[in-house]
C-alpha cells in the first residue's frame, strides 16, 4: 500500500509540473514550427553531431567504470 501511495504521489506531482510547464509554454506553441525550422542548421551541423557522439561515449564509459568497481 505505501509502493502505491509513493507511486500515485509521484504522479500527481508529474501531472501538476508538467501541466503547469504547458500553461507556462502555450503562448509560444504557435511559434514552435518556425523556432524548429531555423534551428534545424544547427541540429545537422558536424560539430553538434560530434558533440552529442562524444556526450553519449562519455556516458556509457562512466557506466563502464561504475560497473567495473573501481571506485
Amino acid at each position: 500500500m505505501k509502493r502505491f501511495l509513493l507511486f500515485l504521489a509521484v504522479a500527481v506531482v508529474g501531472f501538476v509540473v508538467a501541466a503547469y510547464i504547458y500553461m507556462l509554454i502555450e503562448p509560444y506553441l504557435p511559434m514552435l514550427p518556425s523556432m524548429a525550422l531555423s534551428l534545424l542548421p544547427i541540429f545537422t551541423s558536424g560539430w553538434f553531431i560530434a558533440g552529442v557522439i562524444g556526450a553519449i561515449l562519455a556516458v556509457l564509459a562512466l557506466i563502464a567504470w561504475a560497473y567495473s568497481g573501481g571506485w
